[in-house]
């Protein structure tokens, strides 16, 4: 009966880190959704030296390596912290440089893993610093945080996150193929039809997962 109810509680917990990280994939991109990383996706997918994995999997492991620290932070860290502080200075002004600290440590780790691997390693670290200071990476910690998610759900989302973004990337690239064609007018092509797409994309999201407007 033990081994059951074991059974049944790490099935639930699994269950539970796949649907925050299905999620954040889907229901909450965090280009399609939250609009976060867009500039540096167009550059992405224009630039054709830069591969997409080179520049996307720095961002999933910065994000999966920062998010226990952001958690660690915003539960333990920042209450001790608030202790010291002075009146005139809010916790709260501080957390984007902590946790902004946080991806930074995330991105000391994953340059000593890359660096592991030689020159396999070499072209992700050429775009590890550009894909830790994306605003993706950021604005992903600050979801967790203001969605008060526990250690597990902020590592589910955080991973989902980087898997998102690599799906928006996937995305965005296959749609430029396509609008290349000579139906598309004059005046839309380039920047305004791909920005089209993507609006079109969000709407999409938006449709299959709903959305309500706050009066």
């Amino acid at each position: 009966m033990l081994n059951a109810a074991a059974d049944l509680s790490v099935f639930d917990a699994v269950l539970h880190f796949l649907s925050y990280a299905v999620m954040a994939v889907f229901a909450e991109n965090i280009v399609f959704t939250h609009g976060m990383g867009v500039s540096q996706l167009f550059k992405l997918v224009e630039t054709r030296d830069i591969r997409t994995w080179h520049h996307c999997l720095p961002i999933l492991l910065v994000q999966l390596l920062s998010a226990p620290l952001v958690w660690l932070c915003r539960t333990s860290f920042v209450p001790w912290l608030r202790e010291f502080l002075p009146v005139w200075l809010p916790s709260l002004a501080l957390r984007p440089l902590i946790y902004l600290s946080c991806a930074t440590i995330a991105m000391a780790v994953v340059w000593l893993l890359l660096h592991l691997f030689g020159r396999v390693g070499r072209p992700y670290l050429e775009q590890l610093a550009l894909a830790t200071y994306n605003c993706c990476v950021l604005g992903t910690i600050l979801i967790c945080v203001n969605q008060n998610f526990t250690l597990l759900e902020t590592i589910a989302f955080s991973l989902g996150s980087g898997i998102g973004y690599l799906f928006a990337v996937a995305a965005v690239d296959e749609g430029r193929r396509r609008l290349r064609s000579k139906d598309v007018p004059g005046i839309f092509t380039g920047m305004p039809i791909s920005l089209i797409y993507i609006g079109i994309l969000a709407l999409a999201i938006y449709g299959l997962v709903g959305h309500s407007i706050i009066s």
